[in-house]
């Protein structure tokens, strides 16, 4: 009697193994056929990104006209000069690269890949997980 147990059992987890790697496989192919939408785990939401800009005191834009001429022998104040101007040249190449990887690299791209990879390590579980499923019903068939 419990032979006859578990040759049911094992046929219903072979089953459920095989239909949880089909129904991966497929919803897959549907979605890497663009039949179907990727399922939206990583979101565009504009209300939850927050820009924001470092300012620091000391590197603030300096006029020429501003510039104190008497001073211009004292090395602390050369060396205040020499720092805004290092400071106002890697604001504008930050500014730069930023708009030069958004043109390049659209954030639409990014969340896309993102999201394809969440679905691709799911489906990966998914399979690995009905793959083990099946495996225990085919030890159950074989005892």
């Amino acid at each position: 009697m419990e032979t006859k147990s578990n040759k049911i059992t094992g046929y219903a987890l072979l089953i459920l193994g095989i239909l949880m790697i089909f129904c991966g496989v497929y919803s897959s192919y549907g979605i890497f056929t663009a039949k179907n939408d990727v399922p939206k785990v990583f979101s565009n939401d504009d209300s939850g990104i927050v820009e924001f800009e470092i300012t620091d005191d000391k590197n603030e834009n300096v006029d020429l006209s501003e510039i104190d001429k008497s001073r211009l022998t004292d090395p602390t104040y050369l060396k205040s000069l020499e720092t805004q101007q290092k400071g106002a040249t890697g604001d504008l190449i930050q500014e730069q690269i930023s708009s030069q990887l958004k043109e390049i690299i659209p954030v639409g791209f990014i969340l896309k890949l993102l999201n394809l990879s969440s679905w691709s390590l799911f489906m990966f579980i998914l399979i690995f997980a009905g793959s083990k499923i099946s495996t225990l019903g085919i030890k159950l068939l074989k005892d």
